[in-house]
């Protein structure tokens, strides 16, 4: 991630989880599969409730409705689909930086 973006914006704030999460989950990363998922679980929720509310910027929207989801099938160690949904989040953010 960019040091220019600022983590203090909902944007930003989503963008480090996401890709902290990401990095976490990798297989190589997890040990415990089941320990992994519900630490990124609980990471990327942390980071949904810090976000606070969004402006009208949809393609954060749809980030965050990626993230969601993503903390839904990690909550049942779906891993796959989890990482598949925040890689989906990490390019609704790149638009969402551009304003889309």
């Amino acid at each position: 991630m960019s040091s220019a973006v600022s983590t203090r914006t909902p944007t930003g704030v989503l963008e480090l989880a996401v890709e902290q999460v990401l990095a976490s989950v990798r297989p190589q990363a997890l040990g415990d599969p089941v320990v992994g998922a519900r630490r990124a679980e609980e990471s990327l929720r942390d980071a949904l409730r810090d976000a606070g509310p969004v402006d009208d910027n949809i393609a954060l929207q749809h980030a965050l409705a990626c993230a969601e989801a993503a903390c839904e099938h990690l909550k049942y160690v779906e891993i796959q689909e989890a990482r598949t949904l925040l890689t989906a989040a990490r390019g609704q953010l790149v638009l969402a930086h551009e304003g889309v």
